[in-house]
């Protein structure tokens, strides 16, 4: 069996945080991308360059896998023909072998090493490299993924490289780090424009308010880093420029709304006044308790926060009354304001907010099963 060769037109997958793929498919139908939800993600299909567009502008993504190729195989045999039929040529020169992660999906097919030993013999090549979680391999180099389901094997590459998370301007983190793409999952989970205000009252090293600022510039995620895609030997780079240049121009110079920053904790907000500089966005930051915050001088928008949840030494005895003071700050200065916070599943942790009747959904953050409430007090 042959592998589907897609120089026509492109298939893509593209990957989110648990709890995120809702914001990822609307965000792609915003863009025009026409996405087909699937586990853990969205699948596209589109003109060449679609790999491109999807790694520089989805802000919720994780991960751009551009597909290969699917085929099928009954034997080893035919599994080593399926994979040399793919056009591995237009993202592998040759020299270094790929890395390979396999993904089994049903019992009774063949093993990883099986199928890393069949693209060995199907490139020409002594080994294939196991790969690593895909989610944190930063290392160089081409790396293939094969998902098998039964007979069925379908191979990716990964055209993103360092996890899309990484945007570049956060070389500074807090007490309690927050991934971009998960702060800015949040923030469409909720509703938010960038038309409105947004206050975070705990804002650590501002990832909420930088996120924030740059979906209120329509400022493309994407800009400040680079990709894997840019090492294939199919990379055009005046193309590549083009595409990055569009995004720039469309860019606003300053957010459309106020963006205001609080916290208790003088060094978390140096680190946040660097990481903004860094971004290329203005933010307003202020040190201030959070049990005397007043209403904000704007009008009403959106509150934001990522209170802690008692995972370090000593923290966990003070939470409850942090909790409290919370949901009574929200209550008494941000009334008529929308509410997006992440929280441990900790219900009774959780009702001291007292935030009745506020939507729950189940998101993670940095693996841990958390919820995010959603409320107007």
């Amino acid at each position: 069996m042959r592998g589907r060769d897609t120089r026509g037109a492109e298939r893509v997958y593209v990957s989110a945080l648990p709890g995120l793929e809702p914001a990822l498919e609307s965000e792609a139908r915003e863009l025009g991308l026409a996405p087909r939800a699937v586990e853990g993600g969205v699948e596209l299909e589109g003109a060449p360059g679609l790999h491109q567009e999807a790694n520089l502008r989805l802000r919720t993504a994780s991960r751009v896998l551009l597909r290969l190729g699917t085929f099928r195989a009954s034997h080893e045999e035919a599994l080593e023909n399926g994979l040399a039929a793919l056009p591995l040529s237009r993202v592998w020169a040759g020299g270094a072998p790929p890395r390979m992660s396999v993904t089994l999906h049903r019992t009774g097919v063949p093993g990883a090493e099986t199928v890393m030993s069949a693209a060995a013999r199907a490139w020409g090549l002594r080994t294939v490299e196991r790969a690593g979680p895909l989610d944190e391999e930063t290392s160089p180099g081409l790396t293939m993924l094969v998902r098998v389901e039964g007979e069925s094997f379908t191979v990716s590459v990964d055209t993103s490289g360092e996890p899309l998370y990484r945007r570049g301007y956060r070389q500074e983190v807090s007490r309690a780090p927050m991934r971009e793409t998960l702060a800015a999952g949040i923030l469409r989970l909720a509703g938010y424009t960038g038309a409105e205000p947004l206050v975070d009252p705990m804002c650590g090293s501002g990832t909420f308010l930088v996120e924030g600022a740059w979906m209120s510039m329509r400022r493309a995620p994407g800009l400040g880093r680079t990709f894997a895609f840019e090492s294939f030997p199919s990379f055009d780079a005046r193309a590549w420029a083009e595409r990055r240049a569009k995004a720039e121009a469309e860019a606003l110079d300053a957010p459309r709304a106020p963006l205001l920053g609080f916290d208790l904790n003088a060094g978390a907000l140096g680190t946040a006044r660097r990481n903004a500089r860094r971004a290329g966005v203005t933010l307003t930051l202020e040190r201030h308790d959070l049990k005397t915050l007043a209403t904000p001088a704007t009008a009403p928008g959106f509150v934001v926060a990522n209170p802690p949840y008692g995972k370090r030494v000593g923290e966990a005895e003070d939470l409850p009354g942090l909790y409290r003071a919370l949901g009574a700050t929200l209550r008494r200065s941000f009334r008529g304001w929308r509410v997006a916070l992440i929280v441990p599943e900790d219900a009774k942790l959780v009702g001291q907010l007292g935030l009745d009747g506020a939507k729950s959904l189940p998101v993670r953050n940095g693996g841990l099963r958390c919820r995010l409430l959603l409320a107007s007090p």
